[in-house]
């Protein structure tokens, strides 16, 4: 059995605040190393379900938050970036059984704790298909494009309630519940560990879910900007319509493409902002 993990640390227990998220910070090194301990809870679990083969996607920022000599020697790990299908690349690589998520997030412009997609300086909200969307659900996509299941994710209470109502076959593990954007009640790192290490066990051991696209080609993006600037800009590119002031909109005939694009506005907006 393989099995693909994605790693963001917003939603990783005992992390609230963006300085703990964004490197050169002192509060920083406190928090790479609870996701670190996460992620190699999540390895656990999977190798006491029977997993021959785990890679470990680092997804947060700069995608070089997780040490090497921190990681569960069993793993792989995917880091640095740009990376063409950023967050999950590898999993278009090989066949993974299954893929979890673990300290993810709730969208931008939906309640949770530092919830953004992709880059929160530059895109306020993204819809696909004329829904709103999150990380999770993009990537779940690419995932499915791929053939491979989502069966576990971790994050905050908002985080939990939206996967499940989106993905109610998923095993959503909530480690902090939300006081509000920048603050949550979190359980210790030990328990969040021991919830992630037996849930994940636990849908690892028992029928995989079936592979369910909820979105269908061609794919629909329309991107509202934080600033009007970021749309004039990216209107300049191939491809890229520019609706209103601060909305931009693109079509795609697949998943990576969609994440591709994604990814090459979110690394554009740096020359803009």
């Amino acid at each position: 059995m393989k099995v693909f993990i994605v790693a963001d640390i917003e939603g990783v227990a005992g992390v609230t605040r963006p300085t703990q998220c964004q490197q050169g910070n002192t509060e920083y090194e406190g928090a790479r190393g609870l996701m670190e301990g996460e992620v190699n809870a999540a390895i656990e679990g999977a190798l006491l379900a029977g997993a021959t083969r785990i890679v470990v996607a680092d997804s947060h920022g700069t995608m070089g938050n997780l040490r090497a000599d921190n990681i569960h020697p069993a793993a792989e790990l995917v880091q640095g970036k740009p990376r063409e299908f950023s967050m999950a690349q590898g999993i278009e690589t090989d066949h993974f059984d299954a893929v979890a998520f673990i300290g993810l997030h709730s969208p931008a412009s939906v309640k949770g704790v530092l919830a953004h997609t992709i880059n929160g300086r530059a895109f306020h909200r993204v819809e696909l298909n004329g829904k709103v969307v999150g990380e999770s659900d993009l990537y779940a996509a690419f995932a499915a494009e791929h053939g491979t299941p989502l069966v576990l994710t971790s994050g905050d209470d908002c985080f939990s309630q939206w996967v499940s109502k989106r993905h109610p076959e998923v095993e959503a593990v909530c480690v902090k519940t939300m006081h509000s954007t920048v603050s949550a009640q979190s359980l210790s790192p030990q328990t969040a560990r021991k919830l992630l290490r037996e849930a994940m066990e636990k849908t690892l051991s028992r029928p995989l879910p079936s592979v369910t696209p909820h979105f269908t080609a061609p794919f629909s993006i329309r991107l509202t900007t934080t600033r009007p600037v970021l749309a004039d800009g990216f209107a300049m590119l191939p491809g890229i319509v520019q609706e209103e002031a601060q909305v931009v909109s693109f079509t795609c005939d697949d998943m990576g493409g969609v994440i591709r694009t994604l990814g090459a506005l979110s690394l554009y907006s740096g020359s803009l902002l």
